[in-house]
């Protein structure tokens, strides 16, 4: 695989680049984990929440699935365009709303079955969204979370932190240990067991994932950042040692071309 291509990238919005670089080497392996452990049913209505820019609805539909409805909610106009454009590609027909989890616009107990995939931890209110997703849920629907565990169990993560750190700023490095910033099983059960969720299960999972290209992920995933903004004012030379840094970082993760990294989350199955 190449290197991103500068023309490409200094065009290309967040969500896209989000979509093209981040979405097949975390989202969509983390998105079929969720499935694996709270399988889509043919014939019921389902919310992917903080859903991106879709990834785990369409791995509803490539596991086989016909729900009678899909809803993809997230407060970024941008991420849902692109959702929408991917749905539209993939033939998936799927309803498409911005808003935030605190205030979703929808009826109350009118889904079945919802996901969200690395998103709670940036809800500035756990409680209020989980009773939100609670309200629009019928009784004995599923829920299905994950959410990164800390940043010494997610190597990659703690590189592209470090890395941003030294030679960004600490605005930037932030963003990043912001992922792993809800690590506490005993926090998440608490939030599930305050908005009234039963059956909780909280199960620590580690995947193994990887990209053949290391150098080229990294210069995706930099730029990729809702920091991105900070990288791009960087020189050519000062990027090229930022991403020099996070590889380095990577130790044994990365063998001078490929990267192979685990990524360990917490997994949240409930029910209402």
């Amino acid at each position: 695989m190449t290197h991103m291509n500068g023309k490409r990238d200094a065009a290309e919005s967040f969500a896209a680049r989000y979509d093209r670089v981040m979405v097949p080497v975390i989202f969509r392996p983390w998105a079929q984990e969720l499935l694996r452990r709270c399988p889509a049913q043919t014939g019921t209505d389902i919310l992917d929440l903080a859903c991106g820019t879709g990834a785990v609805t369409r791995e509803i539909i490539a596991s086989g699935a016909e729900p009678a409805s899909l809803t993809g909610a997230d407060m970024s106009e941008d991420m849902l365009a692109v959702a929408r454009t991917r749905a539209e590609e993939n033939g998936i027909t799927a309803a498409w709303t911005e808003a935030v989890a605190e205030a979703l616009p929808f009826d109350d107990q009118s889904f079945d079955l919802a996901y969200c995939q690395q998103a709670l931890q940036f809800f500035p209110d756990r409680v209020a969204a989980l009773r939100e997703l609670n309200r629009v849920l019928r009784n004995d629907a599923r829920v299905a979370f994950c959410v990164s565990r800390s940043l010494t169990e997610n190597p990659l993560l703690a590189a592209q932190a470090s890395a941003l750190e030294i030679h960004v700023g600490p605005a930037p490095a932030a963003a990043v240990r912001a992922i792993c910033s809800l690590s506490d099983p005993e926090v998440i059960r608490h939030d599930f067991e305050a908005a009234r969720f039963q059956e909780i299960e909280i199960t620590r999972v580690s995947l193994t994932l990887s990209h053949p290209d290391g150098r080229a992920y990294a210069e995706g995933a930099m730029a990729g950042m809702h920091t991105g903004d900070k990288i791009s004012q960087l020189s050519a030379t000062e990027r090229q040692a930022c991403i020099d840094e996070f590889l380095l970082g990577l130790g044994s993760c990365f063998d001078g071309q490929a990267i192979e990294f685990p990524h360990v989350s917490n997994v949240i199955t409930a029910r209402r």
